[in-house]
């Protein structure tokens, strides 16, 4: 605690009395390029704040009377960008708060907010959004400062204490840049210095703000900004027993909190400078005490955190009357009145410098890869590092990113071979033991790192923990990022199939088209949903390489051939009747000449056998073995008195996508399709096949309720059914939403 806190508080201003003197316009405002040791600006950056500008202008109301008193002068200058009309009727109430109104159309919080920098009236500005509160004391305790000498141009001063109200409470100090317990590679997971701050606009020009960008993912720009300037050499500082009030509000609503935004590259995050900053802080001389940063977890700190002073209850009063969730802090548990130290997480740390060591300066081919989906994992692997290696003539480091399982890599032969790095994530998760929200933008720091490199994912689990976060990032950023298939054969629940169609549903939603998919031609019937997916074929040489690992793996002791990577980065799309839909491809095309149409989310065929006439009724996304069509249509040719045939077993989806398994007694047909329509409704995918001996009526037939329904009558009215004893029709993976799901909306 320091010495000023512990003395007795100065009689307090009542702050509703100030403000009522404050909100008279005043005259002798500020002119453009007046400076002075006693003169700031205030840039406050509004949007749609609402309601919530109004105690944010009465706290900076307080602050800049109270800094007037000992003869500071602060230009309240607000930054509109696209606002809605509550705001702006908001700020027109408060004529003596702010001294001059910049208007813009840029939407983007960083753009705008350099915007007010440039066109502040004094180079020291203070940073402000438009629904935080500050300490009365945060103008006048920095003029304070400043007088005192004790402020460093070339330095970023923030508050003493960061307490977030809202949706969310807690309290943390701010830890200085310099401070010997700080390390600057906690910045690659954890935000440490917001944008609530002081300093010289000049700074601004060495160091620009960076901007935020929703389509590309890249945001954060304080967090960006603070990388950049420690890497710069620039201490970021507080000013003692100073607060920012900062309000959390839901992620929906902002933009501070915007879901899937990543931080851009910094030269702070450069394997290189990683390496020479380790090396530097190994000879720091004298050592730590308290805690070893080689082996700690958590640095504590010499001394536990001291309570919460004075100063900060005073405060708490004092902007409560303004806003009266700040009040709340009242209610904190008494354990938790402490000022806590941020996090500070070597095992970040020494994860980062883990991760990033060993990347060298070419743009890189980053393989994804989870070994216990894939079918002869280690040798397809090893064949991706062996054409990642070769891409145009070793212009990319390729760089492993793997699930490895029961599977032990060797670091150093992969480095003799293939020049690669591995990255592990069972090494990250158990024994760096990083939490989830550290894990996902760890593995995004080295694609950050290396922007306009290739992705490949093989339908690994980690990239889909990733991609589920950061696809815009991982999209608009990377040279070409290609889903990879290894699988030969249609198996509808292959692993790496789910995965990759959970990828494909955002990396639609994102590009709003199919999504390029390289597949094996014996795979192609699992990728016939055109909305969904753009099948390519797999080139010559990277199909027998592929055999060569996979189905002819122990024909020999050396493998042949290898894949050609750059073939299947150009890409081979699939031709109309090259393994689409059409007759030819029809898996009952074995023992049937097939018709096919599709009526919504539902196939609709006519089979015929000489002089045979057959009718097939199915979900658009089931899949069943052929053998199927041969033995149910061999049953209805020759027993007259069956009308319906049907699979024993549904594998379907729900509307999660989770996969659940039904068996269905047929003894009660009725109750079996009644189920089967249930589901449907329920929003779920129900694999519904059913052969017959008669057509059904096509009105409204055209989902898997509709389907259902028409079923469950048949059978009512006393239509034979029979079925093939353990069969299974499954839900293969797509969309899970489709025209089937609006048809059964409509029943």
């Amino acid at each position: 605690m320091s010495d000023a806190a512990s003395r007795p508080a100065r009689p307090r201003r009542n702050p509703i009395g100030t403000l009522s003197r404050l909100l008279q316009a005043r005259s002798g405002r500020s002119r453009p390029g007046e400076q002075g040791e006693t003169r700031a600006t205030a840039v406050l950056n509004l949007h749609r704040e609402g309601l919530l500008l109004a105690p944010t202008l009465r706290s900076i109301a307080i602050a800049k009377q109270l800094a007037r008193e000992e003869g500071g002068e602060v230009e309240v200058l607000a930054v509109i960008d696209r606002p809605d009309e509550l705001t702006l009727s908001v700020l027109a109430r408060f004529p003596g708060v702010v001294d001059r109104v910049e208007r813009v159309d840029i939407g983007d919080l960083g753009a705008a907010r350099a915007h007010g920098i440039a066109k502040a009236s004094n180079d020291w500005v203070f940073l402000h959004d438009g629904d935080d509160l500050f300490s009365s004391n945060w103008y006048r305790a920095f003029f304070q400062q400043l007088r005192a000498g004790l402020i460093d141009p070339r330095a970023v001063y923030h508050t003493h204490v960061f307490a977030r109200f809202g949706d969310l409470m807690d309290i943390r100090t701010t830890i200085d840049s310099e401070d010997p317990r700080f390390h600057p590679l906690f910045l690659v997971s954890e935000w440490y210095y917001s944008n609530k701050l002081v300093v010289n606009r000049k700074l601004f020009e060495e160091f620009p703000l960076p901007h935020n960008s929703p389509r590309t993912g890249i945001g954060n720009e304080d967090w960006n900004w603070a990388s950049h300037t420690i890497h710069g050499g620039i201490r970021h500082s507080y000013i003692p027993e100073t607060i920012c009030f900062y309000r959390v509000k839901p992620a929906r609503i902002s933009l501070g909190l915007m879901p899937g935004m990543m931080q851009d590259a910094s030269p702070l995050f450069d394997p290189q400078n990683i390496l020479e900053m380790t090396r530097e802080r190994g000879n720091r001389n004298p050592p730590l005490r308290g805690f070893s940063p080689l082996s700690a977890m958590k640095a504590e700190p010499i001394a536990s955190e001291p309570p919460l002073p004075g100063w900060f209850w005073s405060e708490v009063k004092r902007q409560g009357e303004l806003e009266s969730l700040i009040t709340e802090f009242n209610t904190m548990p008494v354990p938790e009145r402490r000022l806590w130290l941020p996090n500070l997480n070597y095992n970040v740390v020494s994860a980062t410098e883990y991760m990033m060591l060993g990347l060298d300066h070419r743009p890189k081919v980053f393989i994804f890869a989870t070994m216990e989906r894939m079918r002869a994992a280690d040798m397809v692997v090893e064949e991706l590092l062996e054409a990642a290696r070769d891409l145009d003539g070793g212009a990319y480091q390729p760089v492993l990113i793997v699930d490895e399982g029961d599977h032990v890599f060797s670091e150093a032969r992969l480095a003799a071979t293939y020049g690669a790095k591995l990255i592990s994530v069972r090494l990250l998760q158990e024994h760096y033991r990083l939490g989830e929200w550290y894990f996902r933008r760890m593995m995004m720091r080295p694609l950050m790192q290396f922007m306009q490199s290739v992705v490949i994912d093989t339908g690994s689990s980690i990239f889909g923990e990733v991609f589920g976060e950061f696809h815009r990032t991982i999209l608009e950023n990377q040279k070409q990022v290609m889903f990879l298939y290894p699988e030969t054969g249609t198996d509808p629940l292959a692993p790496t199939l789910a995965a990759l169609a959970e990828n494909a549903r955002l990396w639609r939603a994102h590009s709003g088209g199919p999504v390029p998919v390289r597949v094996h031609a014996s795979a192609l019937p699992l990728f016939t949903d055109e909305t969904l997916w753009e099948p390519h074929l797999m080139d010559e040489r990277t199909t027998a390489a592929l055999a060569s690992v996979t189905t002819q793996r122990f024909a020999g002791l050396v493998r042949d051939g290898a894949m050609d990577l750059a073939a299947l980065l150009a890409g081979n799309p699939v031709q109309a009747g090259e393994g689409g839909p059409d007759t030819a491809a029809h898996p009952a095309s074995r023992w049937f000449r097939v018709e096919a149409q599709r009526a919504g989310g539902l196939e609709i065929a006519t089979l015929r056998a000489k002089e045979h006439e057959l009718y097939l009724y199915r979900t658009a996304d089931a899949w069943i073995s052929p053998a199927w069509f041969a033995v149910a249509g061999k049953a209805l040719i020759e027993n007259a008195e069956l009308e319906i045939f049907s699979p024993h077993i549904t594998i379907g989806r729900s509307r999660e996508g989770r996969y659940h398994c039904t068996m269905y007694d047929y003894s009660k047909a009725d109750v079996a399709f009644a189920t089967m329509y249930d589901q449907s409704l329920g929003g779920g995918r129900v694999p519904l096949v059913a052969m017959t001996r008669h057509p059904l009526d096509a009105a409204g037939l055209d989902s898997a309720g509709a389907l259902a329904r028409r079923l469950y009558r048949m059978v009512r009215k006393g239509a034979g059914i029979s079925i093939v004893q353990d069969s299974v029709a499954i839900a293969r993976y797509g969309d899970l939403l489709t025209a089937q799901d609006a048809a059964d909306a409509r029943l």
